[in-house]
């Protein structure tokens, strides 16, 4: 796949991630969250070091990265009008600028992550 593409998913991921709270619950997903936000900032060129491997080696990795992207495919099914350009450039991805994206190529890829990582 694009790099692009892959780093429009991990950023928008990201974003899916639940937030840490005041007494510890979800502590993992600022390491996760703090990778996927650089590996989605455009410097990686042919390289883009998800490591989702690492974020789904522990049961309660796997819980939040599955939930983080039933999260996204699910607001991804909210519409069908494709994500708007300008708005994708506000995504602080370096290097790029996006033209509009139909929403189920982000789904597709959500798929594959699905289908490749175990989450059980």
């Amino acid at each position: 796949m694009h790099d692009g593409m892959l780093e429009i998913w991990l950023r928008l991921l990201a974003l899916h991630l639940p937030e840490p709270t005041d007494n510890g619950e979800h502590r993992a997903t600022i390491e996760i969250r703090n990778r996927w936000m650089l590996a989605s900032r455009g410097y990686f060129g042919g390289c883009v070091p998800h490591r989702m491997e690492d974020a789904c080696a522990t049961p309660e990795g796997r819980a939040v990265i599955r939930d983080a992207i039933d999260s996204l495919l699910a607001a991804l099914q909210k519409g069908s009008a494709p994500l708007d350009a300008g708005t994708l450039d506000l995504l602080g991805i370096a290097g790029i600028q996006f033209a509009s994206i139909e929403r189920r190529w982000l789904r597709e890829i959500g798929q594959v992550f699905g289908d490749n990582y175990s989450f059980s």
